[in-house]
């Protein structure tokens, strides 16, 4: 019975983490680390708890706008305490990927950056080191996209 009861108790908190739109910590050095790879953040999940795991480590995400109508949106990144993660967005123009700047709020603090989506327009971020001390196999970060 006890057996049962801890698989109870893990589906539940599953789903309550899937419905409070996060996803588990399952990232690794090889999982969502080129753009063509990029995990795809759409609603009701919209925000990923995972590891930057090695220097060489990045993750990718994108997000599309599948509303129908043009959606101002932000990305979010919390690095973990005393690291400091970058992030950088990417969107299309003509075919030809373009940078875009957010901001860089330094060591355990959050980066943002937005824009407007037209419809079915894809979005793309990537989370990274800032520099090859920047890592961690234990301490996640945050990373989370919203809309209006």
């Amino acid at each position: 019975m006890k057996r049962i009861g801890k698989k109870l108790i893990i589906g539940v908190m599953a789903l309550v983490m899937s419905l409070a739109g996060a996803t588990s910590a399952f990232a690794y050095d090889g999982w969502a680390d080129s753009l063509p790879t990029a995990y795809q953040l759409q609603a009701p999940i919209l925000g990923i708890s995972t590891y930057i795991d090695s220097p060489a480590d990045v993750d990718w995400f994108s997000w599309t706008n599948n509303t129908g109508s043009r959606k101002s949106f932000e990305g979010k990144l919390i690095s973990p305490n005393g690291k400091n993660y970058d992030l950088v967005m990417v969107v299309f123009y003509n075919g030809t990927p373009i940078t875009v700047p957010v901001s860089d709020n330094g060591v355990g603090n959050s980066d943002q950056g937005g824009g407007s989506a037209d419809p079915g327009e894809t979005i793309y971020f990537q989370v990274r080191g800032h520099d090859l001390t920047q890592f961690s196999s234990t301490q996640t970060y945050n990373f989370t996209v919203s809309y209006k």
